[in-house]
C-alpha cells in the first residue's frame, strides 16, 4: 500500500476532490485511502479496510477505523456524485449496534447527504454517526484537521443532540 506523505495526500486530495479518476484506483477506494492516511498522518491509529466474518459468512465490510484521544470511530467513505440516501447511515448505525456504546461512526462524502437522510438521522437517535459532506471534508483535508473536525462534530452532538455540524 502507498504511504503518501502530507504533500502527496494534498495532491491526491485535489484530484479526488475535483472528481477526477485516479489511474489504478477502483471507484471510491482513493477517497477511502485519503481519509485513513490523513488521519494516520495526524497521529491517529488506523485500521485499514477489513471484513468481519463469522463461521465463514461475510457479515460486514468496514472501510476502516481510527483511534485517537480516547475516541474510536468506524469510517465509511462514499465518493458518490448523487446525494447520499439514508441507507448508508442506517447501515452504519446497525454496525454500531454490535460494538461498544462509545464507538462512533463517521460517513465521509465527496458530495452531500439528501435532506431526507439528514432528517431521518435527526429522528433516529443517538447522534452517533457523524456526517461529513464534501465541504466539511475539504475544510479538514486542506487544514490537516480531520481529528479536530471529528472532535468538533462530536462536541456538537453531545451538547446539541445532532450529528450534522458544518465545519466551514
Amino acid at each position: 500500500m502507498l504511504a503518501l506523505d502530507a504533500v502527496g495526500i494534498q495532491r491526491m486530495w485535489q484530484v479526488v476532490h475535483a472528481g477526477d479518476n485516479l489511474v489504478g484506483w477502483p471507484p471510491g477506494k482513493a477517497l477511502e485511502y485519503l481519509i485513513l492516511r490523513a488521519f494516520q498522518l495526524e497521529g491517529a491509529e488506523v485500521t485499514w479496510p477489513y471484513e468481519v466474518r463469522r463461521g465463514g459468512l461475510l457479515l460486514e465490510q468496514i472501510d476502516g477505523a481510527v483511534y485517537f484521544d480516547g475516541l474510536a470511530c468506524l469510517v465509511e467513505a462514499k465518493a458518490w456524485s448523487t446525494p447520499l440516501d439514508f441507507s448508508v447511515i442506517a447501515k452504519m448505525k446497525a454496525q454500531l449496534l454490535r460494538r461498544p456504546t462509545m464507538t462512533l461512526g463517521a460517513v465521509f462524502l465527496l458530495g452531500e447527504a439528501s435532506d431526507a437522510a439528514i432528517s431521518l438521522t435527526h429522528l433516529l437517535p443517538p447522534p452517533n454517526v457523524q456526517l461529513w459532506n464534501g465541504t466539511d471534508l475539504a475544510w479538514a483535508m486542506e487544514r490537516g484537521a480531520l481529528r479536530e473536525g471529528l472532535k468538533r462534530k462530536l462536541r456538537h452532538a453531545i451538547e446539541q443532540g445532532f450529528a450534522d455540524l458544518m465545519l466551514s
